[in-house]
């Protein structure tokens, strides 16, 4: 890899040794924000800038500097409460040194356009608004967020649900996938926990801190994994400042619900350290009780979490560096299960230490604007604890992972190619102690690209990605009840090609065709005991194939003035599905616990997404959507069955209300009956939930301190309902009428 590293690094420059004399050719720029009736800047706006991934927010003049901008052209992110959300191109010349753009913003209380735009020294290029994400959440929809799982928030978009097994474990499910068939990066780079295992572990990163995430779909997917290309998560965390602090800065959080009674306080803090070097440092803390359900308390559902983090970051003319670490440590409880031997519960502590370092070098002479190189060092351990204090289940896992990656453009006399190219590797060690599984090592290595060209007929992208795994053993050539269990190496090939075409001036349409192929996980080959926590007895398939699938996507897009409309139906065709599934049978070691044997048979799964937004007046707007899936296996007779925890039909309907510091929300959530159960599965009824928000925002005259002071009602009308994608439905009901009081505070 490191020699890999190497030469992606003298393609990405070639004229690296003439650069050092012109290193400082990149350019400082200067964005200022003015109110349009006062004319006065706007403090607290908040920039993303979706190419350098970076991110900065306004001082109390409305000035904000990103510096060491190679040239080229970038989207920028711009929001600030008040006012409406846009996403605007800019191009940056290579000269002058500094270059400032000047943005007039116009209150969401006034009529008439939403933003002006002026260039007060440069050139300034046209304008788009299109994104090569499928979605991304930010700013406001994160802030509303902050102290919620990444699976709540990702739940409001149309095709996401989340499954559960209590109020810490909640995991996302995208088009009827979830665990490893849904990967969640945290910064490009793997969480390094056991998340995608098993519906009782949970994500190990709090949402706070968190600047923007990403949902990827089709070709974009592959530059992080090659088995998710119907929806991946991609989550910009980062440790360290993400541009160069000049002042004392920061944000606070601090909420407490009803419900799982408890708080939560939250603090980060921007620090100058020097000219060049800026640090970062925060804290995230929260203890609550046991979940309330409308009848009765959902039993060891406590969850405390503890976050410490610190990082610096240094902006030297040949490169910006930074290094970051941080200390997760969360304990939660597990519901019990009478039937599985568990009238208690099970407990989970666990802690993960992470250190992490990346390096940014911006090339002004280049066909590439500039090359990435990150890695993290992860020290992943969680202990399941039985009600008598004995350690029933220990995962250990240790990880080293490294990426490089390059952006380039390619410019011709008649279009524009941009594209992405990168490899990435990453060492892993797993131990399971209590269980069968024989502590093994994996190695994965992976080379990918994406390349798109626009033009005024249509926009294609094409993805491919090459992945490469060899899991080993500690000990080889064991035979156990599971087969022979020796060294296994898989490859696998995924492509993905996207064309997206106008079809008038308000509607565009987009069809995204590939195939898909994910390495099995040193779980789903080499487990073989109990898990207790979730109650199953695990059995692996040393002989399990790479999981490979046809899949398609056919999406349509519907603009007016006011009103949006998109429509998705996508389909997946496996060739090979690894499904741990219900054997009916029990353990003979553990009799109270049914054995759940990983296999590899063909399955198809196939939805529609539908999602609409109207603004239809200044201060009102509404969301709707809806979503359905139907997924089904092989069975080894040659019949067809329904696959296991498939969402059922879900819409959701939101009237969001805004005037001056003044803003309300409220949604209705309807989900229909899933009969279509699989093996040994339950069916669960329908059921209507009721939701709302409401908030205030208080900026004092010449302060530059806000206050956000927000309530939220889940459940209001404390409605007892099964969810099905919860994993302990069958025991205790979804939980019931929760009220939640936040205050925020950014200075």
């Amino acid at each position: 890899m490191f020699g890999l590293s190497l030469l992606l690094w003298w393609v990405a420059s070639p004229a690296w040794f003439s650069s050092q004399a012109v290193a400082g050719q990149t350019t400082d720029v200067q964005f200022r924000f003015v109110d349009q009736q006062s004319g006065e800047g706007i403090p607290f706006v908040y920039v993303f800038v979706e190419e350098l991934k970076r991110s900065a927010t306004t001082d109390k003049e409305g000035l904000v500097v990103f510096d060491q901008v190679p040239e080229g052209t970038y989207t920028l992110s711009i929001q600030r409460i008040g006012y409406f959300d846009i996403v605007e191109r800019i191009t940056v010349q290579p000269a002058p040194s500094t270059q400032s753009f000047l943005f007039v913003l116009q209150s969401e209380t006034l009529d008439g356009e939403e933003v002006t735009i002026q260039e007060s020294q440069e050139g300034l290029s046209s304008f788009s608004s299109q994104s090569r994400l499928l979605d991304n959440i930010r700013g406001e929809d994160l802030r509303q967020s902050i102290g919620a799982t990444l699976a709540e928030v990702l739940s409001n978009r149309a095709g996401f649900q989340l499954q559960s097994m209590g109020g810490a474990t909640a995991r996302p499910v995208i088009r009827g996938l979830t665990g490893e068939r849904v990967s969640i990066m945290k910064n490009g780079l793997s969480m390094g926990d056991v998340s995608g295992q098993s519906g009782d572990h949970a994500v190990s990163e709090s949402m706070f801190g968190t600047e923007q995430v990403d949902l990827l779909r089709g070709p974009y997917a592959l530059l992080y994994s090659g088995g998710n290309v119907h929806g991946l998560i991609q989550v910009n965390q980062s440790g360290a400042p993400g541009n160069t602090v000049t002042e004392f800065r920061g944000q606070s959080t601090l909420y407490s619900q009803t419900g799982a009674p408890g708080a939560s306080a939250q603090v980060q803090v921007d620090v100058p350290l020097g000219k060049r070097l800026s640090g970062r440092i925060g804290t995230d803390l929260h203890r609550f009780d046991d979940m309330n359900a409308p009848k009765e308390t959902i039993l060891n559902t406590q969850s405390d979490q503890w976050v410490q983090s610190a990082g610096v970051r240094y902006a030297h003319p040949w490169a910006i560096v930074t290094l970051s670490g941080s200390w997760y440590q969360h304990n939660y409880g597990i519901p019990p299960d009478p039937v599985a031997g568990h009238p208690s519960g099970v407990s989970i502590e666990m802690t993960k230490p992470t250190f992490e370092w990346s390096v940014e070098k911006n090339l002004p002479q280049s066909r590439f604007k500039q090359i990435r190189a990150r890695g993290s060092w992860i020290d992943y351990k969680h202990q399941e604890i039985e009600a008598s204090g004995a350690i029933g289940t220990e995962f250990i896992r240790q990880s080293f992972q490294q990426r490089i990656d390059a952006p380039f453009t390619i410019e011709q006399s008649t279009s524009t190619w941009n594209g992405h190219i990168g490899a990435q590797t990453q060492w892993s060690s797993m131990s399971v102690f209590g269980a069968s599984m024989i502590p093994s090592d994996q190695w994965h290595t992976a080379l990918f690209g994406v390349i798109e060209k626009e033009t005024s007929k249509w926009t294609t992208s094409l993805g491919i990605r090459w992945d490469h795994g060899r899991s080993t053993p500690v000990r080889t050539d064991l035979t156990s009840d599971i087969g022979v269990i020796d060294s296994k190496t898989h490859q696998a090939l995924s492509g993905a090609l996207t064309v997206t075409v106008p079809m008038g001036e308000r509607v565009t349409a987009s069809l995204t065709g590939g195939r898909t192929a994910r390495l099995p996980t040193l779980n789903e080959l080499f487990s073989e005991g109990p898990h207790l926590a979730s109650y199953t007895y695990e059995v692996g398939n040393p002989a399990a194939s790479v999981e490979t699938a046809w899949i398609g996507d056919l999406d349509a897009r519907f603009e007016f003035s006011s009103f949006t409309f998109t429509a998705s139906a996508y389909g997946s065709m496996y060739d090979t599905y690894l499904v741990s599934q219900n054997t009916g049978e029990r353990s003979t070691r553990f009799a109270n616990l049914f054995v759940y044997q990983v296999s590899d048979q063909p399955a198809r799964i196939v939805g529609f997404d539908l999602e609409s937004e109207w603004q239809f007046s200044r201060q009102w707007s509404a969301v709707s959507q809806a979503s359905w899936v139907r997924g089904e296996f092989e069975s080894t007779e040659g019949s067809w069955e329904n696959l296991p925890l498939m969402a059922p039909f879900k819409t959701q309907h939101t009237v969001q209300w805004r005037k001056g510091p003044w803003s309300a929300s409220s949604t209705l959530i309807y989900k229909g009956a899933q009969n279509n159960t699989g093996p040994f599965e339950t069916p669960t009824q329908g059921y209507v939930r009721l939701d709302a928000r409401t908030e205030y925002r208080w900026l004092p005259s010449g302060s530059e301190r806000l206050w956000i002071f927000s309530l939220r009602g889940k459940n209001i009308t404390n409605t007892t309902y099964r969810d099905h994608l919860s994993l302990i439905k069958e025991v205790f009901p979804a939980p019931g009428f929760e009220l939640r009081g936040q205050i925020q505070f950014f200075f």
